[in-house]
């Protein structure tokens, strides 16, 4: 009686662990972007909420110490925004991180969020 063996050859596993470590290496060098843009929505969201009033410089002030709390590394004062829609000011986050991922290749990740300021 012959017994066939059954389960995945070494050549077999080697291709599997390279195709996940493959993407375990992507979810580390993309990862922490998604993470810190997170950071950055929440203090955006944050700083829309406590706001009172459409005052630029307090808002630009509230954000940039969120963001030394939050300690984002990539934010810029220019990401955020105050933008008018009729009768309501919106708090815009729109902006794009470009960072190398393996040799000569980059990944672009472009990020917009805008969140209503409170009215007195």
């Amino acid at each position: 009686m012959h017994q066939r063996q059954r389960g995945i050859s070494f050549i077999g596993f080697i291709v599997v662990l390279a195709v996940v470590g493959f993407f375990l290496f992507l979810g580390m060098k993309i990862g922490p972007t998604y993470i810190e843009y997170y950071s950055i929505r929440n203090a955006v969201n944050k700083v829309a909420a406590e706001a009172q009033g459409g005052d630029i410089n307090e808002i630009r002030r509230a954000m940039d110490r969120q963001m030394t709390i939050d300690y984002a590394d990539s934010y810029k004062a220019e990401f955020v925004r105050v933008i008018r829609d009729g009768n309501q000011l919106n708090l815009v986050l729109n902006y794009e991180i470009r960072k190398p991922l393996i040799y000569n290749l980059d990944f672009v990740a472009k990020f917009q969020h805008s969140a209503p300021i409170s009215q007195p």
